[in-house]
């Protein structure tokens, strides 16, 4: 071959072997880099934080008592159950005055007695007002020492297990010195106590217990005049502020809806407090 033509083949060659090579590197550096799929992130699922309580809903009040025991009582036991359960769900001490001869005056007393509950005869007496039912058996002045007896008898026996006895209404029995001595006289005959509602202002049930030698008590605060649970609520404050000042005090509500939730409500508060909630009977303890 003319190495002229030679020598042209050769640089041909070349050339191609140069245009190939370039071909091949701008197809590799221009090449779609590969989509790879990110892997998320793992989350090491941490436990659950217990929930934090609720700050205190109580007001500061001066405290001459550290421990302070407050009692409650209920009134009005025995026409129904509906609030039972919510009572107990408390699980704080609570007495329940029933009254007698009810439909539920019996079972209210069972169940109380198997929770532990201290039961008291919430005896119908007489009041002033004209204008009210009064329950079977009330009593009243001008009954004789028998009528009185008999009927207080009967209603002791309608609720097993009672450690006392309060006034239901009663505003103008309670005033009756004569009446109040025999009633008192034959609780003591029963190793019963009294609590004394203080319906009236006026009643004489404290000197005549101190005559007969009874243990006594009377109530401090009436917790639900109002069924509307602020009012109701404002009440226990008013309690929780006597408490802490003389060192215990005794509160009345009723066998009320709205009573139970806002005692649900507060009583596990002023117990984390330091109150501390007892029955009647274990208030001089």
């Amino acid at each position: 071959m003319n190495p002229i033509k030679q020598k042209n083949v050769l640089i041909a060659a070349v050339i191609m072997f140069l245009v190939v090579m370039g071909i091949f590197y701008w197809r590799s550096a221009h090449r779609a880099a590969p989509k790879y799929r990110i892997a998320k992130k793992h989350v090491v699922p941490q436990p659950a934080k217990a929930k934090e309580p609720a700050p205190a809903l109580l007001p500061v009040v001066q405290k001459k008592f550290a421990s302070p025991k407050i009692v409650i009582v209920l009134d009005d036991f025995g026409y129904n159950k509906n609030n039972i359960d919510n009572l107990f769900s408390i699980h704080e001490p609570v007495t329940l005055s029933i009254l007698p001869d009810l439909k539920y005056s019996g079972q209210i007393a069972a169940l109380a007695a198997s929770h532990g509950y201290e039961t008291i005869l919430h005896m119908p007496m007489e009041p002033h007002r004209n204008d009210v039912q009064e329950e079977v058996d009330t009593i009243r002045g001008g009954m004789t020492d028998r009528e009185v007896i008999e009927r207080l008898d009967k209603g002791i026996k309608n609720i097993p297990g009672l450690r006392g006895m309060s006034n239901h209404m009663g505003s103008k029995a309670t005033e009756d010195k004569a009446l109040m001595t025999v009633v008192l006289t034959h609780l003591k005959s029963e190793k019963l106590y009294f609590f004394d509602s203080l319906t009236s202002q006026r009643s004489v049930c404290r000197e005549v217990s101190s005559i007969v030698g009874i243990p006594y008590a009377r109530r401090d605060v009436f917790l639900d005049n109002s069924e509307d649970i602020a009012s109701i609520e404002k009440q226990i404050m008013l309690l929780r502020r006597l408490a802490f000042r003389k060192g215990r005090a005794i509160a009345v509500g009723h066998d009320k809806k709205n009573t139970i939730i806002a005692l649900a409500k507060m009583m596990p508060e002023m117990a984390r407090e330091g109150v501390k909630f007892v029955s009647l009977s274990e208030l001089e303890k």
